[in-house]
């Protein structure tokens, strides 16, 4: 009777509303429509339009590193509060390759 009490109450606390779940959903497409406009691209450039989930695309696997990246930024303090915040426009500027060169001194 107690475990069973136990285990009622521990998935209770652990249960989702519809509401929530569809605010989650919602918050990823937000931030895949964010990146997608910050990068210049659709979404079937990294995913897979038969299975979203799929990481077999290379795009896809490089998009999730660089998030990684992002996020790392964001977490040393990159993240908008005291000065700029890591994006993926930082470095891409609408591009999906960046044009980044180095400078070159002048001798």
């Amino acid at each position: 009777m107690i475990v069973s009490l136990f285990f009622t109450l521990l998935l209770a606390s652990h249960a989702q509303t519809p509401a929530q779940v569809k605010s989650e959903e919602e918050l990823m497409r937000e931030s895949m429509v964010s990146i997608s406009r910050q990068l210049g691209v659709n979404c079937t450039t990294c995913h897979n339009p038969e299975n979203f989930k799929s990481d077999k695309k290379m795009e896809f696997k490089v998009a999730k590193e660089h998030m990684k990246i992002t996020q790392g930024l964001i977490d040393l303090g990159m993240d908008g509060k005291k000065g700029p915040k890591a994006t993926c426009y930082m470095c891409h500027r609408g591009e999906l390759k960046p044009k980044y060169q180095e400078v070159i001194p002048a001798f």
